[in-house]
């Protein structure tokens, strides 16, 4: 008998199903980035590339930022394309982020160099404040930057 676990179901669904020619996995963190390191309100605040299994652990512990597990990739047009898996986050970060038609950046957030090593063909190396549509689907939340 084979045991499969939420993780199991998470990354073959994604990785098969909603992005064959998945690049990067990375965690979110929602928010404004402040001087104590913390974050708030809306936005991006930081994106962690890891090769841990289970982003959520990796974070640092001291810090209450709304977080959000996502699969990154470059579309045909070099625009930044962000898959948020609803089985990779908090209900109430699913509410609080992903409820309505858009998704604010108030600040523009600029990409780590680990993620613009991690994806060529990228056409800028900032996401812009702005307003971005969210693409909802039953299994999570596209937006393209």
């Amino acid at each position: 008998m084979t045991v499969y676990t939420h993780r199991d179901a998470l990354s073959t669904s994604v990785e098969s199903v909603i992005f064959p020619d998945l690049l990067l996995h990375a965690g979110v963190e929602f928010g404004v980035l402040q001087s104590n390191g913390n974050c708030v309100n809306i936005g991006i605040c930081r994106i962690n590339t890891t090769h841990r299994t289970d982003m959520a652990v990796a974070r640092q512990k001291q810090r209450r930022c709304p977080f959000a597990e996502a699969f990154l990739r470059v579309n045909d047009k070099g625009r930044l394309m962000v898959f948020f898996p609803r089985a990779g986050m908090m209900a109430c970060t699913e509410r609080a982020f992903f409820s309505g038609p858009v998704f604010p950046v108030p600040v523009p957030y600029y990409l780590p160099e680990p993620v613009l090593d991690r994806l060529p063909g990228l056409a800028q190396n900032i996401i812009p404040a702005g307003l971005y549509p969210i693409r909802h689907s039953d299994e999570g939340y596209w937006i393209e930057f």
